[in-house]
């Protein structure tokens, strides 16, 4: 799943996911196993919360910081069961069991799980800074809220004949809380910035049921055309003064000729085998928004907000087919 699936699939119930599950179903509430199971999910999110509200409350209670943990607490709850009933219940369920997709989108799909993680463990830390809780208590309580929120949505894949528990997506989810915490613990911040471009690509009208129809869903859906990067600060590599902080350097992975999921289900498929598919590595200068201070602080905190987008620049290109291509300006 891409990285703007992963973070509006979960409350909206209307994105794809990594096996195609973008349908409305009825309802299987009734279902004894999962409801016990989806009972027991919401229990440990609610206490694990509260034990990190409590923890961070002085003599005098704070008020910012319960109402982020409660409000989280049910705004997460509320989403797994809209997901249960619209996002799982066309497909029986069984006992809880794995499954290996390691192999589909040439693992495109598991850097949509590593920057879910990191940007929702961010937005959990940066929140509760805000309320006021120390600085290694929101690196913790807050930083741990990707993982959090991620998991449950792999037990419930557990419990559906249809998939089945991802060691690569969970393993994807926690290096991405990994990288957000230990980056916070070792450094008081985040210099190592994941970021996110889309563009069309000429592959998602040849596979609709795929991408979907439209910039939107083919934005959401067609890893042909999503990259992701890790951008770090030049001057962080060459200590020169005069270089301003939010000047980065960038690396950046994506991939092309992707039809379907796995190498082998492309090679039988007539329509698609003659396409090569083929990874891509990105050399690219990138502007960190989030260091661009103006005297506008509604200005700043635009610029922060979309921080996690890599800007178009200059852009050096490897890959299998190609080798290296040069672009003056790549998103």
């Amino acid at each position: 799943m891409s990285f703007a699936s992963h973070i509006l699939g979960p409350f909206l119930g209307l994105c794809p996911t990594d096996r195609n599950r973008l349908k409305i179903f009825r309802s299987v509430c009734h279902r004894p196993r999962m409801m016990r199971a989806l009972r027991k999910i919401f229990l440990l999110i609610f206490l694990i919360l509260n034990l990190s509200i409590a923890s961070a409350q002085s003599a005098k209670d704070n008020g910012k910081i319960i109402g982020i943990g409660v409000g989280a607490a049910a705004l997460y709850g509320g989403s797994l069961v809209v997901l249960n009933q619209y996002w799982y219940a066309n497909y029986p369920k069984s006992k809880f069991h794995f499954f290996n997709d390691n192999a589909e989108w040439m693992q495109m799909d598991k850097f949509g799980h590593f920057f879910t993680s990191y940007y929702e463990g961010y937005a959990g830390m940066t929140l509760f800074e805000w309320a006021g809780m120390p600085a290694k208590k929101a690196m913790w309580y807050g930083g741990t809220w990707g993982l959090l929120m991620q998991t449950p949505i792999e037990i419930m894949d557990g419990f559906s004949s249809e998939w089945g528990f991802s060691w690569g997506d969970e393993l994807a989810n926690t290096l991405g809380t990994a990288l957000l915490i230990a980056q916070q613990y070792a450094f008081g911040e985040q210099r190592i910035k994941p970021k996110f471009s889309t563009m069309p690509s000429e592959f998602a009208a040849m596979n609709p049921n795929e991408f979907g129809n439209g910039p939107i869903e083919n934005g959401l859906k067609d890893y042909n055309g999503q990259n992701y990067w890790f951008s770090y600060p030049v001057n962080g590599i060459f200590p020169i003064k005069s270089l301003p902080t939010w000047f980065s350097i960038s690396i950046g992975f994506g991939a092309k000729g992707m039809l379907r999921g796995t190498a082998a289900d492309q090679q039988n498929d007539p329509k698609f085998s003659h396409y090569q598919r083929s990874r891509q590595v990105l050399l690219s200068f990138d502007i960190n928004t989030a260091n661009i201070y103006t005297k506008s602080i509604v200005t700043n905190e635009a610029l922060t907000a979309i921080s996690w987008i890599k800007v178009p620049s200059p852009t050096i290109e490897y890959s299998r087919y190609r080798g290296f291509k040069a672009h003056l300006l790549y998103f």
